[in-house]
């Protein structure tokens, strides 16, 4: 073929092609980058979110409690709208049409989770209303009912028929028929229960001796004889306190006549004009709660014993050990009571597999992320640890619950808005549902928005890491000294803990220390508004002046054991033979005292007062004769 011929065929076919094939290319590289872009300013929203959230929680005495956390709730996600309202405005995007292709916002937190997402407002069923401030038929955004990780487990054999929501850990909460017209409604952390000291030793669990009257896990052995005072600056004061139900109540010492008081053996001798105090919402000092003792004499002792003697630990592993024993066997401890004050002889529910979960069954529900471990026995593992069976089941039924719920949401903004695209839940990564299963945080979505020839279809998870609701077993650090004396914090398997050069700080009692337990719970570390300060002036203080181990807290280059043990939970650090004895008994104490007085939505108005269902009192242990 003469050589004119291959150029004019080079020119009439190979090189259309060429530029389109260059084309296309261009085309989807400048796809990937504005998805890329795209990516980048929604991941940027949600730490926003997240963000605003933190700053409205984490100083909050009343932040847990279901409206102000509501409220707090409903501020993030505004400032998520905002955020990405700037954000993509400066790429041409009006901000007031940037809610358009927001399908939903999620807030996973520690039982549950919220949605924000518009709803068609609807009052064609009332007769006369006001329109001021909401119309018939309008879109309005706002938060959808609270949903819980909930799961609903049938056996007729067994005459089973009850709900069990799950939590971050190893927390549930038991409603339902458990036997023939036995209603149940119980909740507590599960763990397995032992025999023998030994059993606890080998197999985990926690082992109860009846002879003093102590509880036994992994070595370690929780007295209700072994209490602790913990301290905190607040400003330039130092105060004793204890955490109740989420709040912490400090004293203040003042001046003048003592007055002697005995409780439990131990005398006590303390100023009248004393007080006890909680930070409010406002950042002031109240003295509402407690009053002081020449006011409710009964009440103030209540509170100050809590605080001199605080034995939070020991009641985390008591409770625990009562509750699991009631759950796993049909014989629960003597006169053991559920939270309605009913009397149980135990639920016997070792034999509960997840086959016998209803949406494991239903053939109309997806229920992939329930099946795909198949069917097993869930408690017949240390429910508490990551590879336990009731982890892996507790993992599922929380992606079950959220994914179905989110799916229903974005599908249903579509009629909710008169848009003219298809909103689809999209495809979340493995590691993204494993943030979303094991942490507090926010997740949102955006779609629509056009990329050329495709839409764009992305979500963003960020998970909340400093949320006071949740007591992670990451978050226990050790306070110690290093090899030339400062005072530092490091993880549990900062492996400097073991070979000497960094020295456990022995409780404040036994030393010149500050009255600090050696274990503490990471947001304890974090900076706060000094409340005591002159008016009109902000200045924050360090709660406790230790600084950070740059190996173990900043990096992990000084996590102690083998890969096996850096990857893994930190249970298994401990049971593994490297952790010292010291050091899995102040991270066991540290880990029961800060889940004991965390908050907890069973505890509302049974902090002095009871539930109004039995006479058991969350301060019991420190009543007043």
């Amino acid at each position: 073929m003469k050589i004119q011929s291959l150029a004019i065929i080079f020119i009439i076919i190979i090189m259309p092609i060429t530029i389109v094939l260059s084309e296309y290319v261009n085309n989807r590289i400048s796809i990937a980058k504005t998805e890329l872009e795209y990516n980048t300013r929604l991941l940027n929203s949600t730490y926003d979110a997240i963000k605003a959230y933190q700053l409205n929680t984490v100083n909050n005495a009343f932040g847990d409690i279901s409206n102000s956390k509501v409220k707090d709730i409903e501020a993030a996600a505004k400032t998520f709208l905002n955020s990405i309202s700037t954000n993509f405005n400066q790429i041409g995007y009006n901000s007031n049409s940037m809610q358009l292709f927001v399908p939903a916002i999620a807030f996973t937190l520690y039982d549950g989770y919220y949605i924000y997402s518009p709803f068609r407002n609807t009052l064609t069923e009332v007769e006369s209303y006001d329109d001021t401030y909401s119309r018939d038929g309008e879109t309005k955004y706002g938060l959808k009912p609270y949903v819980y990780y909930s799961c609903r487990y049938q056996n007729p054999s067994k005459n089973w028929d009850f709900i069990i929501t799950y939590t971050l850990d190893n927390y549930i909460t038991i409603q339902g028929l458990i036997g023939i017209n036995n209603y149940v409604y119980d909740c507590g952390y599960l763990y397995s229960v032992a025999n023998t000291r030994n059993d606890a030793d080998r197999y985990g669990g926690i082992f109860y001796n009846s002879t003093d009257n102590t509880y036994y896990y992994d070595g370690v052995t929780f007295s209700e004889n072994d209490t602790e005072e913990l301290k905190e600056w607040l400003g330039d004061n130092e105060y004793s306190y204890a955490k109740i139900n989420g709040t912490k109540y400090y004293l203040e010492e003042n001046d003048g006549d003592n007055i002697t008081e005995t409780y439990n053996g131990k005398s006590f001798t303390f100023s009248r004009n004393n007080q006890i105090f909680f930070i409010d919402d406002t950042g002031e000092k109240n003295y509402s709660q407690t009053r002081g003792y020449n006011d409710d004499r009964t009440t103030f002792l209540k509170y100050y014993y809590a605080i001199k003697q605080n034995k939070n630990s020991y009641e985390y592993y008591k409770h625990a050990y009562e509750f699991s024993k009631a759950v796993l066997t049909n014989n629960a401890v003597p006169g053991y009571k559920d939270k309605a004050g009913k009397s149980q002889g135990g639920y016997n529910l070792a034999s509960l597999k997840s086959s016998n979960a209803y949406i494991y069954n239903n053939s109309t529900a997806d229920t992939t992320s329930i099946q795909e471990y198949g069917d097993f026995s869930v408690f017949t593992e240390n429910p508490q640890e990551k590879l336990s069976n009731f982890n892996k089941h507790r993992q599922s039924i929380i992606r079950y619950v959220v994914e179905t719920n989110l799916s229903a949401a974005i599908t249903a903004f579509k009629d909710s808005t008169h848009s003219n695209i298809d909103f689809l839940m999209p495809k979340i990564s493995e590691p993204d549902w494993e943030t979303i299963e094991n942490n507090v945080c926010a997740i949102s979505f955006l779609q629509g928005l056009n990329l050329g020839s495709k839409k764009y279809n992305g979500y963003s998870v960020v998970a909340n890491t400093l949320t006071k609701e949740y007591i992670d077993e990451d978050d226990i650090y050790i306070l110690a000294k290093d090899g030339t004396g400062n005072n530092i914090y490091c993880k549990p398997n900062d492996k400097t803990l073991v070979d000497g050069t960094v020295n456990i700080i022995a409780q404040g009692n036994n030393t010149n220390e500050l009255s600090y337990y050696p274990g503490i719970w990471k947001i304890n570390f974090e900076q706060k508004q000094d409340v005591t300060s002159i008016p009109g002036e902000t200045v924050y203080y360090n709660p406790i002046n230790y600084l950070g181990s740059y190996t173990s807290i900043m990096g992990s280059s000084g996590i102690n054991g083998t890969t096996s043990l850096v990857n893994s939970d930190i249970y298994t650090y401990m049971h593994s033979g490297t952790a010292t004895h010291r050091l899995k008994e102040v991270y066991y104490k540290a880990l029961g005292r800060e889940r004991w007085g965390s908050f907890n939505i069973n505890n509302i108005n049974y902090e002095l007062y009871g539930n109004n269902r039995h006479d058991e009192y969350f301060l019991i242990d420190y009543e007043v004769n």
